[in-house]
């Protein structure tokens, strides 16, 4: 359970060297900067400063970024080696840095180059699209042979136009003809829609032509802007899309031109970042006419160091002291390399208070504990531990990502273990393919013959599980000095909850339970209505304190779903082994059984790690949590060198993450 102290550093020092002591800071990596309230009255200082930075130079500079970054993700397309989903960040040495800086204007004409033609990329394909809109509205008139001009003459009048599906244009053509005889009428296209009409008729018609196109639901279509018949005007729009794409593929070729230049913008990019980083920082600062005052956090082992770099290279008021009791500080965890990656499941809930302590130390064995349980097969287990042992020796991850693939491999190994205890092995895989002649005995019993004892064991494990967190909910207590409240409020509920699970055992045991129960309980009913003065008032409050063994009986059964998922992933595997061997164990029926096999403990293994995942965390977060854990910490975020594509070297050797 450790969560590091942390010290309060104070600096008061000269606007000149303002720039080198926030440099010096980022180098370090290890200060927390907070943000100065240049308003509060209480520090008797809002007359005389006020707030530090350069928002419109933050602007430029993420205006900058926001650009190169656009060029990158451009140029990613045409780049012929991809970058691997953990593959580290490539180190930047301080000479190609230096390198790069130099001859930034080069790398801005290949921004704006790349951002020039990427417009008249976006230009062309505006273009293709609208002439590929006009294709798909001409190409069901294609058979018109009439010019889409062409709306009259001096004697006729010419209409193109849609009827509904369900309008009978067999009908209409010979009520037409009826009714009309100066008219021609011509069906060009039809689909699910509408079918499409074309309708020349003499003038003096003009009038009951209308009334029975009215009468089938005729709207007119027009072409504007448009000549020629529609077959030409559908060849001339191909022609055009053909020569876009000509122009597009040349524009594309020069843009390729500048993929070499990659990896040198990544490096511009993470060089305008911290740039950016260093300006953004002086917004949480404060100044007056010749000073800057700056406050934060930083580790109390890292105090001597901060302060040696800082008092010996410029003048300045130093102040680094303890934090005080009681007074919020950043949250930094550490713990060994077997409980650290157990610090996710806290991160992903909140990090503790100031005030309180690292759960983790007590939590993760638990975690490991209660995972395997929910997968519980050897085979599973095995291939969780390969892969995740794989990615982590193959890859150097950082921060959540190796913290989660960590815990995966420790779920793994506990995933193995709880397998071999209960004989799962791919479920049951091994008596399946020798229908039965050979299996795999379980070093303990097996849950699907057994299940009763299983629920029993769950709810032990549950238990202690839950008087682990009654426990921290004493520490935390007697850390503070509230001895009291550990004699009243917690060992009585100890002997409350021991003393009925001691009822089950029976004989002489289930006595001493008896007793320890009723003991527990009196010292409940007596003392958790003492902060009232009225005495009834106080025994009727100790009375109802005793409902609250429903919540304890009810978080104990929450621990049935180690059961349920443990049996799950087993009931599972054996479909997928019964499935597989449906067809025997001929040529044809092997294949199948392989690709069953792969394909469903693939899946059995994805479902069931990812419920293992989530109910092992519902139980940390609920039923562990719940007893003692307040949180609300805020995470330790030091002002340090953060880049997106690479780690840069800088001249101390540090390198940024």
């Amino acid at each position: 359970m450790a969560i590091v102290k942390m010290d309060k550093i104070s600096l008061i020092g000269l606007q000149r060297d303002r720039n080198a002591i926030i440099d010096s800071l980022m180098r370090m990596g290890v200060v927390q900067i907070e943000d100065i309230d240049a308003d509060n009255s209480e520090n008797g200082l809002s007359d005389l400063i006020t707030k530090s930075g350069d928002e419109e130079k933050v602007i430029q500079l993420d205006t900058q970024i926001e650009k190169i970054k656009a060029a990158i993700d451009y140029l990613s397309g045409f780049g012929t080696k991809k970058k691997g989903f953990f593959e580290a960040k490539r180190v930047v040495e301080k000479n190609e840095l230096n390198e790069i800086i130099k001859n930034e204007s080069d790398l801005w004409d290949i921004v704006e180059n790349i951002d020039r033609l990427n417009e008249q990329l976006a230009l062309l394909r505006s273009d293709e699209n609208r002439l590929s809109n006009l294709i798909a509205s001409l190409e069901p008139w294609e058979n018109l042979r009439i010019p889409v001009e062409v709306t009259s003459t001096k004697y006729t009048i010419v209409a193109q136009g849609v009827v509904p599906v369900t309008a009978d244009t067999e009908a209409l053509e010979n009520e037409l003809a009826e009714s009309a005889p100066q008219s021609y009428f011509e069906r060009v296209n039809r689909d699910k829609d509408q079918s499409y009409i074309s309708i020349i008729y003499h003038i003096s018609c003009e009038s009951a032509v209308s009334e029975i196109l009215k009468k089938y639901g005729f709207s007119k279509v027009s072409f504007s802007g448009l000549t020629g018949t529609p077959a030409a005007n559908i060849a001339n729009a191909r022609r055009q899309i053909a020569e876009i794409k000509e122009k597009r593929k040349d524009i594309q070729q020069k843009i390729r031109e500048f993929a070499g230049s990659k990896d040198k913008l990544e490096v511009l990019h993470d060089y305008l970042e911290i740039q950016r980083d260093k300006v953004k920082v002086l917004s949480k600062m404060a100044k007056t006419d010749k000073t800057f005052i700056l406050e934060g956090w930083l580790p109390a082992e890292k105090s001597s160091e901060v302060k040696s770099v800082i008092s010996q290279n410029w003048e300045c008021v130093l102040e680094i002291r303890p934090s005080q009791e009681g007074e919020d500080h950043p949250i930094l965890l550490r713990n060994n390399p077997l409980v650290r990656p157990f610090e996710i499941i806290t991160e992903m809930y909140s990090l503790p208070n100031s005030r309180e302590v690292d759960p983790n130390a007590v939590m993760a064995p638990f975690y490991f504990l209660f995972f395997g349980m929910m997968v519980s097969d050897a085979g599973y287990g095995l291939v969780i531990a390969l892969a995740t042992g794989i990615i982590l020796k193959k890859f150097k991850l950082q921060g959540m990502a190796h913290k989660m693939i960590s815990l995966l491999f420790f779920g793994g190994i506990s995933t193995f273990i709880w397998g071999a205890l209960f004989g799962g092995w791919f479920g049951d895989v091994v008596s399946a393919v020798t229908s039965g002649k050979y299996t795999i005995p379980p070093i303990w019993f097996n849950p699907l013959d057994d299940p009763i004892r299983l629920l029993i064991w769950s709810f032990i494990f549950g238990a202690l599980h839950i008087f682990a967190g009654m426990g921290l909910k004493a520490y935390m207590l007697i850390k503070d000095g509230k001895l009291l409240d550990v004699l009243f409020d917690i060992i009585p509920w100890y002997l409350v909850l021991i003393g009925l699970g001691m009822l089950a055992a029976g004989g002489f045991i289930a006595v001493i339970g008896k007793y320890m129960a009723i003991i527990g309980a009196g010292v409940l009913v007596l003392t958790q209505g003492r902060p009232e003065k009225n005495i009834i008032k106080r025994l009727f409050k100790g009375i109802l304190s005793l409902y609250g063994v429903t919540g304890y009986l009810s978080d104990i059964l929450s621990y049935s779903r180690l059961l349920a998922l443990g049996l799950s992933t087993g009931v599972v595997a054996t479909v997928i082994n019964t499935m597989g061997t449906l067809f025997g164990f001929n040529i044809a029926g092997i294949i199948i059984f392989l690709v069953v096999f792969i394909i469903g403990t693939v899946f059995n293994i994805a479902i069931n790690a990812l419920g293992a995942y989530v109910h092992t965390s519902r139980l940390q977060y609920v039923e562990f949590f719940g007893k003692f854990y307040e949180g609300g910490g805020k995470g330790y975020e030091p002002f340090k060198i953060k880049t997106k594509y690479t780690n840069i070297n800088i001249n101390d050797g540090r390198q940024s993450k």
